[in-house]
């Protein structure tokens, strides 16, 4: 009788495994349930519940209560790929067109500058060059999570959610981008050109076929499923679909996470993906609770507490960097300067990317498992300050535009009125096509130099041995090798520079307003924000691949002379056109309208975002201060210049408007339609006295 509890034994673990499973399940949601309850009181962050709840039943906090950190991390899991479906369900090209050039600088730059500089700050600290490029990456990429909640709660709507949200559809592109890149670096044991080479182009050719193939395929079923059967079975179907092509990347030895976002994009394109989206959120924040959860019980408190500078600085980093790299990338795309500053101070958070980028780096081993610990601590810490960046996001951006130098402030608000009209359907006509086929050979010169940089050492080693079997030396052979490498990036950049100067004349060719962009004075100014943005946008990609092959002081003086030369440029070119415009500045007032002067008038609707009002002397706003009628620091409108008696004034807050003044103002067409609402609104009267 031997043979029976031989043979109950594996289901008496089997029943033993489930109900550890289900007391791990009771016991985590229990808890993160608590204390997400308690945050949402204190109108913190969920996700900041999610980390504490790990905290407690982890490890490595005396609380009677630990969960098996297999179970939670394989819930978690779960989660991370259920995220990456959602994401894939708002990611569509439509959308990404919607978003515009606008988001693709701004994220580009974004991305860019925090994975340099945080590569750089890294490797300074001794850390390996694979190590600092995944926790650099972790770094650059907000949290949609986070803001979605914060605004939905705030209830903030218009240009900044539109505009941060179009940024991070950008940033959560090149986050699956960066996630494979560096995965393939990792298994092949470090940065080989050739060998990543090989992995990208086999990635390449895996998602064309997957992507060719589903389209044909999982749009019109997923259509059908929709449009014939209950809201359960679609469920179960795009469940399906999320965890299959997870698992089908898996097995091509790829990122269950580029998996399930590539099921995302295949259901978005079946036009139901909203109403996917709608059944997969509540699965989704389940999950992702328990992604967090695993993540706050790796956090060693002990850890936090030994590397509290390393949070310290890496949280300044990331706020300082996102502030200052969103501003600039908005201002450069011709966004309002109060717009890119507000923006930028509201993406200055880790987000849910940040932690897969960097457990992909800790299962390859190229990571220290300690990270997770300070990469926690740091998203506490961002998240925490994101409230407050937020509330403080409006007078930042005050502040910056009344302490901005006049012929900053002039250049900027030109700058902005003549970027706003190019818009989609300008670029779709004959001028449009030269403009797109100039950006792809500048981006092919770019891809070129990235390629020459990231085959150098190999190409060094294998001319050095050639040229040492030719009764050359190994320093001669080696010096030749370089040169000719340094002569070819060299051609590249030359020819790079040029392209960039033909790229911005066809763009300045374009229909602006006022015909702003045909003005000598004007086209010398907006040449040189435009040549910025395009080399950044096209630079700072290639920079960011080729990192771990950049020695370090190369790398650092590289980045300090672009963070010195972006800022003079731009104040060189500003205090020219002002030297312009201050010369002969009476063409600003030649087709200004005064919709006060006839009872009854109005502005015609101007192109572009760009209109000229004259304050007469029927106008009820006389007398009233820039300030009152905020005029200075909105992010809606931009006072472009101030014109009285034929010169140009500088719009202080405190200036009074007086019969015969001038006001350029930029923004969209509804923006100005406010703002002339505004100056025509009657003061009210105050109270009375006696």
């Amino acid at each position: 009788m031997r043979w029976r509890p031989s043979r109950d034994w594996p289901k008496a673990e089997a029943m033993e495994g489930h109900a550890r499973l289900l007391l791990d399940l009771a016991m985590v949601l229990g808890v993160a349930a608590l204390t997400s309850v308690l945050f949402q009181r204190w109108k913190l962050p969920a996700v900041l519940g999610y980390l504490l709840a790990g905290m407690i039943v982890g490890p490595h906090v005396p609380v009677p209560l630990v969960a098996d950190l297999s179970n939670v991390r394989l819930m978690g899991e779960l989660g991370v790929i259920l995220l990456m479906f959602t994401i894939g369900l708002e990611f569509s090209l439509p959308r990404l067109l919607r978003a515009g050039p606008p988001a693709l600088l701004t994220g580009t730059l974004q991305v860019g500058t925090q994975l340099v500089i945080g590569f750089l700050v890294a490797r300074l600290l001794g850390w390996s060059p694979l190590e600092s490029a995944f926790f650099a990456a972790s770094l650059a990429i907000a949290s949609t999570m986070i803001l979605a909640k914060l605004f939905d709660e705030r209830g903030i709507h218009g240009a900044l959610k539109e505009t941060v949200l179009g940024i991070l559809l950008v940033e959560d592109l090149h986050a699956v981008l960066l996630l494979a890149a560096l995965t393939a670096a990792a298994s092949l044991g470090g940065p080989s050109a050739g060998a990543i080479a090989g992995t990208l182009l086999k990635l390449a050719v895996f998602l064309a076929v997957l992507v060719g193939v589903g389209r044909l395929v999982v749009p019109l079923a997923v259509r059908w499923v929709a449009d014939h059967a209950r809201d359960e079975v679609l469920l179960v179907v795009a469940a399906a679909l999320c965890f299959g092509l997870a698992q089908l990347a898996a097995w091509a030895g790829f990122s269950v996470a580029m998996g399930a976002f590539v099921a995302g994009m295949l259901v978005c394109e079946s036009s139901r993906g909203r109403k996917v989206e709608h059944l997969v959120h509540p699965l989704r924040d389940l999950f992702a609770a328990m992604f967090f959860v695993a993540v706050g019980m790796l956090m060693e408190p002990a850890v936090v507490l030994r590397d509290w500078p390393l949070v310290l600085l890496f949280s300044a980093l990331v706020i300082v960097m996102n502030a200052v790299s969103v501003t600039v990338g908005a201002t450069l795309a011709g966004l309002p300067l109060a717009l890119g500053v507000r923006a930028g101070l509201a993406l200055g958070q880790v987000g849910e990317f940040g932690f897969i980028l960097l457990s992909a780096g800790i299962g390859l081993g190229v990571v220290d498992p300690s990270r997770y610990a300070l990469l926690a601590a740091i998203c506490v810490a961002t998240a925490l300050a994101t409230p407050g960046l937020l509330s403080v996001g409006e007078p930042a951006a005050r502040l910056v535009e009344r302490h901005l130098p006049k012929a900053l402030k002039t250049y900027l608000g030109l700058y902005q009125s003549w970027a706003a009209a190019l818009r989609a359907p300008a670029l779709r006509k004959a001028p449009g096509a030269a403009v797109r086929r100039t950006f792809l050979h500048l981006l092919l010169d770019a891809i070129l130099i990235g390629l020459v940089g990231a085959l150098a050492p190999r190409v060094v080693r294998l001319g050095a041995a050639w040229l040492e079997g030719h009764a050359l030396g190994h320093t001669m052979a080696q010096g030749a090798v370089l040169l000719a490498a340094a002569i070819l990036v060299g051609l590249l950049v030359r020819r790079m520079l040029r392209r960039s100067r033909v790229l911005a004349e066809r763009l300045l060719d374009l229909p602006g307003p006022g015909g702003l962009g045909a003005r000598p004075d004007m086209r010398r100014a907006f040449r040189t924000g435009l040549r910025l943005g395009v080399l950044l946008l096209t630079g700072l990609p290639v920079l960011a691949a080729v990192l771990a092959l950049i020695p370090l002081t190369s790398l650092g003086a590289l980045s300090a002379a672009t963070a010195l030369a972006v800022p003079l440029l731009l104040w060189r070119r500003a205090r020219g056109l002002q030297q312009d415009l201050d010369a002969g500045a009476e063409w600003l007032g030649e087709n200004a309208q005064d919709p006060w002067g006839t009872p009854g008038a109005s502005v015609a609707p101007s192109a572009g975002g760009w209109r000229t009002l004259r304050i007469g002397p029927h106008c009820p706003s006389l007398g009233r201060s820039l300030a009152e009628l905020d005029l200075i620091g909105g992010s809606s409108v931009a006072l472009v210049a101030l014109l009285r008696e034929g010169h140009l004034l500088e719009p202080r807050p405190e200036v009074l408007l007086q019969p015969g003044d001038v006001l350029a103002l930029s923004g969209s067409g509804s923006a100005l339609d406010a703002t002339q609402a505004v100056l025509g609104r009657e003061q009210e009267a105050g109270p009375s006295k006696g």
